[in-house]
């Protein structure tokens, strides 16, 4: 599985920071050329469609054909007194279960994400936050099955989901200093109200994945790609104006098949929240 991740082996401290700095400036160049591409064509020529195919079939080569994945590691976010251990399970194109455990303290904390619908709860504060899949995903126009394919490290496209050597035509790629790229949408694949774009690294692997809302000025999200010989990082920053959140996820590389997660019960003794009351609580 770690191959069809196209997972790279864990360097020094010295690596670290080149990607650090890498992604960083990669988000830099999306930010220009989102800011762009809705007005004027950018000025840099992008690759030629021999040179893109050869990009994209790399990014689709990292595929794999699956119906369950476990995928387990810890979880760490500004305000959690622990770093829980975390245990992801996923369905193909029918549900996402993340559960959050404690040492001496059992599960702390649960999301449930199906195709209509997202139930995200803090069991220590008995409170919790649902909402239909559509509104939570208010900044990326995605799907389930979007999600599932960014939690596995691949490239999507809103409306065509994860890119593949079909769907060239709805990309475009440019090379950059560094041994990366910059990928942002076609016309034919911009969506209505939202801008994004990737950094992707040498192994033709996401970098970063920049999305910014047209309507909520100063407001963007972040999905940020490290990877190791046995595993990556998530990395999601969300920013604007009046605040900042951000949790990286360390997993392990994923498995095929595993256990599934129970679905949690909610009783009267639950409170249910906003999202903004939700993050607002830790």
């Amino acid at each position: 599985m770690s191959g069809g991740l196209g997972v790279n082996i864990r360097e020094e401290t010295t690596y670290k920071v080149k990607i650090i700095t890498r992604i960083a400036g990669g988000i830099i160049l999306l930010c220009m050329f989102i800011g762009n591409m809705s007005h004027e064509v950018s000025a840099q020529t992008p690759l030629r469609d021999d040179e893109k195919r050869m990009v994209v079939e790399a990014m689709d080569s990292a595929g794999y054909d699956w119906e369950t994945i476990t995928l387990s590691g810890k979880l760490k976010m500004a305000g959690l007194p622990l770093s829980p251990s975390v245990k992801i399970f996923m369905q193909r194109d029918s549900s996402v279960m993340i559960s959050l455990r404690a040492p001496l303290m059992g599960e702390v904390g649960r999301a449930e994400i199906f195709t209509d619908s997202l139930l995200v709860v803090n069991k220590m504060k008995k409170t919790y936050v649902k909402e239909s899949l559509e509104k939570a995903l208010s900044y990326y126009p995605g799907t389930l099955s979007d999600v599932q394919n960014l939690i596995l490290g691949r490239v999507v496209i809103p409306g065509f989901g994860a890119l593949d050597a079909e769907h060239c035509e709805a990309v475009e790629i440019y090379a950059e200093d560094g041994d990366v790229f910059s990928l942002i949408p076609s016309e034919m694949a911009q969506t209505e109200g939202f801008s994004y774009g990737y950094v992707i690294d040498d192994y033709a692997r996401p970098e970063a994945l920049l999305v910014m809302p047209a309507e909520a000025e100063g407001v963007s999200v972040t999905l940020g790609f490290e990877y190791y010989d046995n595993g990556y990082d998530l990395a999601v920053t969300y920013l604007s104006p009046k605040k900042n959140y951000s949790a990286t996820l360390e997993l392990d590389n994923p498995v095929e098949g595993g256990s599934p997660i129970d679905r949690i019960k909610i009783n009267s003794r639950y409170t249910q929240l906003t999202f903004q009351q939700f993050m607002k609580s830790f």
